[in-house]
C-alpha cells in the first residue's frame, strides 16, 4: 500500500491504542466553564496543538519551506467531562491523503477515559501562491512512520 492509498479500516479513535503519536496538554484553571468542567474551546485548542504537532514531526517544510497545512474541516464529538487540574493527552492518526489533503482522527483521554473525539481535514498549500499543491510523497512516508496505521 502506498502512502497516496492509506486506508482507514476500523479505527476507534475513543481507544488509546489507535495512535502512535502523543502530545500532552496540561488543564489551566481558565480552561474551564461555569459549570466546572473544561470549555469546548479548550478541548478544540488541545486538537490544535494535536495536529500542530503532527505537521512539525512530519517536517513537510523540509521539502520545500513555502508549503503549509490548512485547516480545511474539523468535526469534534464531545464524549465526557473533563477536570480541572489534570493532563489531557491527544493522540493523533493519519485516516488517509487525497491529492493535497490529509485525514486525521484524534482521541483526547484524561486519566485513561475518552473524553473527546476528532476528525481534520488539513490541506496542502502554497503560502507563496496561496493555493493548495499536492503533498509531497516523500512528506507522507515520513507522516505515515509517525502516526500511520
Amino acid at each position: 500500500m502506498t502512502a497516496a492509498t492509506v486506508g482507514v479500516g476500523a479505527v476507534d479513535p475513543s481507544d488509546p491504542a489507535a495512535f502512535r503519536l502523543w502530545r500532552e496538554e496540561i488543564l489551566r484553571y481558565g480552561d474551564m466553564d461555569a459549570y466546572g468542567h473544561v470549555n469546548n474551546v479548550a478541548i478544540a485548542q488541545f486538537c490544535e496543538g494535536g495536529r500542530v504537532a503532527f505537521e512539525r514531526c512530519g517536517d513537510l517544510q523540509r521539502e520545500n519551506p513555502v508549503l503549509g497545512l490548512s485547516l480545511a474541516k474539523v468535526t469534534i464529538e464531545f464524549r465526557a467531562e473533563a477536570h480541572f487540574p489534570g493532563i489531557v493527552r491527544v493522540g493523533t492518526r493519519i485516516l488517509g491523503f487525497g491529492r493535497s489533503s490529509c485525514r486525521l482522527v484524534q482521541g483526547l483521554f484524561q486519566d485513561g477515559r475518552c473524553i473527546a473525539t476528532s476528525e481534520a481535514v488539513s490541506v496542502c498549500f502554497d503560502t507563496v501562491a496561496r493555493k493548495a499543491v499536492p503533498y509531497p510523497e516523500a512528506c507522507k512516508v515520513r507522516a505515515l512512520k509517525l502516526a500511520g496505521p
